[in-house]
């Protein structure tokens, strides 16, 4: 089946959006343009100047979809798009979702297509083989979901992890072929017990040019053959990118700037694929929430704030350092449109379980969002939190109905000590300094 049938065997009434979008994507590449290539100057000027508009677009709620969307899909099931969708994305269409970071898979794993990075095998788990299925029908996840997304109106990135530790734990997670072929690359050896909690040793050492290279070439790749509105890069999963950080010791500015050029590549890449493709290409970016703390593990987020680097800020995960309206004011400053991040981890209380669905854990999801807003900041941005239908696709994104609503008006900062992911000192030393109450 070609895939334009498949897209249209959805029947969910998106022909006139799919035309309307062709034609304008048309119109951008081919229409009557300015011939700017003898004034290169005006040329970028105006590349920036449509960069900058695109990023200041109303995202109510940007829902990342972590990728696994045939995880719950018998293996007798069709292995279709439509099935894909049905997972995790159809029933967004009508909710405050407007914009969809899809995350195919971990470090150089991934189910979409690609010569430069390798197709995720998982040793057999169900949704991997459903998604080699999409691929012998001729497309493969990021495809149907960016098409499906834009015949929607909605904006897709995609997301990639700057640093999965998954592979260090768990077996059904099969480490990259390119990590097992250069595990000097790595910040530790197989099986080793790093020092700063987790840390774990299968994480890739931003330290080596070699492995910046190869990052900067799986987003190239992705960049140049797939029309995505944008590249997220996740910082926070997981926090951890050169070698010192692992062992207790300082990561200096020397780290900083060799993380700093290598976001300086990528914009220059996306400007590239910007001024060919005839629209914006947008560098999203999702980090700790507090400065120092991303200084602490290389990360200048306020020089790639000074130099444009990135256009858009996804603040906080795991834990959060300071109240939402030091994230909301730093954009502000900087022209760049924050979301607060929403993790259940972190929001629902110690003590707890992780029940998604009990009313006291949606009335903090409520809450918490409502204090965002409050604080300032663009849009409210939700990770692992994946069925479709729940009450928060459709709340979360409005202030004055969130206002109207039962809620439990506080913010979860960060969990006990020791307590892995959600403690700070657990990725970093020190990492609990960095705690603004």
């Amino acid at each position: 089946m070609e895939r334009r049938d498949i897209m249209k065997a959805l029947g969910l009434g998106v022909a006139s959006l799919a035309l309307s979008g062709c034609a304008a994507r048309k119109s951008e590449v081919a229409g009557n343009q300015p011939d700017n290539r003898k004034h290169p100057a005006a040329a970028q000027d105006e590349i920036v100047k449509t960069r900058k508009k695109a990023a200041r677009r109303i995202r109510r709620i940007i829902m990342n979809n972590d990728g696994h969307d045939f995880n719950k899909i018998a293996l007798e099931a069709a292995r279709t798009p439509e099935t894909m969708l049905g997972g995790r994305t159809i029933g967004l269409i009508g909710t405050h979702v407007d914009s969809i970071f899809y995350c195919t898979g971990v470090f150089n794993s991934y189910t979409h297509r690609s010569t430069e990075s390798e197709l995720r095998t998982d040793e057999g788990k169900t949704d991997a083989i459903h998604f080699h299925g999409l691929i012998r029908q001729g497309t493969d996840s990021l495809e149907v979901m960016t098409e499906f997304g834009h015949q929607h109106g909605l904006e897709v990135f995609w997301s990639m992890r700057m640093n999965d530790n998954h592979d260090a734990t768990r077996p059904y997670y099969t480490s990259a072929k390119w990590k097992k072929d250069h595990p000097q690359y790595l910040v530790g050896s197989e099986g080793q017990e790093l020092p700063v909690g987790n840390c774990k040793w299968s994480q890739v050492n931003y330290g080596l040019p070699r492995v910046r290279d190869k990052v900067f070439r799986i987003l190239q790749d992705v960049a140049t053959r797939y029309d995505v509105d944008g590249l997220e890069l996740d910082f926070f999963r997981h926090p951890v990118f050169f070698k010192p950080q692992t062992v207790g010791e300082p990561v200096t500015r020397e780290h900083c700037e060799m993380m700093t050029e290598l976001l300086r590549r990528v914009r220059g890449m996306t400007e590239k694929v910007a001024a060919r493709r005839g629209r914006p290409m947008l560098i999203s970016a999702r980090l700790p929430d507090s400065v120092g703390f991303n200084k602490a593990i290389g990360l200048d987020l306020i020089r790639w704030l000074e130099d444009d680097l990135i256009d858009i800020l996804v603040g906080s995960g795991y834990f959060k350092l300071e109240p939402w309206e030091n994230l909301a004011a730093l954009g502000l400053k900087y022209g760049v449109p924050v979301y607060a991040c929403l993790v259940s981890r972190r929001i629902i209380e110690g003590g707890e379980a992780e029940v998604e669905t009990t009313s006291t854990a949606l009335k903090r999801w409520r809450g918490e969002a409502l204090n965002a807003w409050k604080a300032g900041v663009n849009g409210i941005y939700t990770f692992n939190r994946f069925d479709p239908h729940d009450q928060i696709f459709g709340e979360l994104g409005d202030p004055e109905l969130l206002k109207k609503l039962e809620r439990i008006d506080q913010t979860k900062y960060v969990g006990p000590k020791g307590r892995g992911y959600s403690d700070p000192g657990s990725w970093v030393k020190g990492g609990r300094d960095f705690i603004r109450l």
